[in-house]
């Protein structure tokens, strides 16, 4: 297959890319430095002359906390940018595939979120996405919408090798416990889009996740377990840390066990990094 994807540097793009290769499909690796999915006359010249099969659609504004302070940005680029990228599956009717998130729920539930329940963003990264979500949707009757969580892997910044890093320069850390949520990795998303992909599936809205979950503090203690790195985890009301951005208090979601359990995939992303 021909597939164009877009946000290609970031940590998914760099989990798939390979995997798409190893699969023997021929795709298009762009950034926004080589290809600006919120100018749409850009969008709309490179697509006259590249034929295509499928688009995955990777790139978003994903920092939560500056979305407050920079909401037309994230607008631009998670809900404008992701419109401009349904238009041209539109006009090469061509089916594409959506990253979006666990943030586009409220999180007053306290059982996992599944695909027909209504989202509810409490925050501006959220409803971005969901908007980005509405666009394809209305636009594109060939679609998978694919909402994750709490992604960590190899070739950027995440949660986990930031704290590996941060036991290496202290031997306390306090995280503000207020989510309960599914941390997943890369690896694990990046092969459950290829079989998505080779095995055709009905088109729709999708939940992949890591099973199972944990708070902010269970995940952080799991790290340096793992580690074997002796740290003291307190927990800490998010009265004591204010940020800008509300989260979602549980944000998992109803992902059927298509991938493993968040604690046995922890542990084979820092044993084989």
């Amino acid at each position: 297959m021909r597939i164009l994807v877009t946000g290609a540097s970031g940590l998914l793009g760099q989990e798939l890319c390979p995997c798409l290769e190893k699969e023997g499909h021929q795709f298009w690796a762009t950034n926004s430095k080589i290809f600006d999915i919120t100018n749409k006359k850009l969008a709309n010249e490179i697509m006259e002359k590249v034929s295509l099969d499928l688009i995955i659609h990777l790139a978003a504004y994903t920092n939560i906390d500056q979305a407050e302070v920079s909401k037309k940005q994230a607008f631009e680029v998670n809900h404008i940018g992701t419109k401009n990228m349904a238009k041209i599956a539109k006009k090469l009717d061509v089916p594409i595939i959506y990253i979006s998130s666990d943030s586009v729920f409220d999180g007053d539930k306290n059982t996992p979120y599944k695909t027909t329940d209504k989202a509810n963003p409490i925050n501006v990264y959220g409803l971005s996405k969901f908007k980005g979500e509405e666009e394809i949707r209305r636009l594109v009757k060939k679609h998978y919408i694919i909402r994750t969580s709490t992604l960590y892997g190899k070739g950027g910044k995440n949660y986990v090798d930031t704290m590996v890093t941060f036991s290496m320069l202290s031997n306390t850390i306090s995280v503000v416990d207020d989510q309960i949520l599914a941390p997943t990795w890369t690896k694990d998303l990046a092969d459950e889009i290829i079989k998505i992909i080779n095995e055709k599936r009905p088109y729709g809205t999708y939940h992949i996740a890591s099973s199972g979950e944990a708070k902010w503090s269970d995940f952080t203690r799991k790290i340096f377990e793992i580690k074997k790195r002796n740290i003291d985890v307190t927990s800490i009301e998010k009265s004591d840390f204010p940020r800008p951005a509300k989260r979602p208090k549980y944000s998992v979601l109803d992902s059927l066990n298509v991938l493993p359990n968040w604690e046995d995939s922890l542990e084979k992303y820092l044993m084989c990094g």
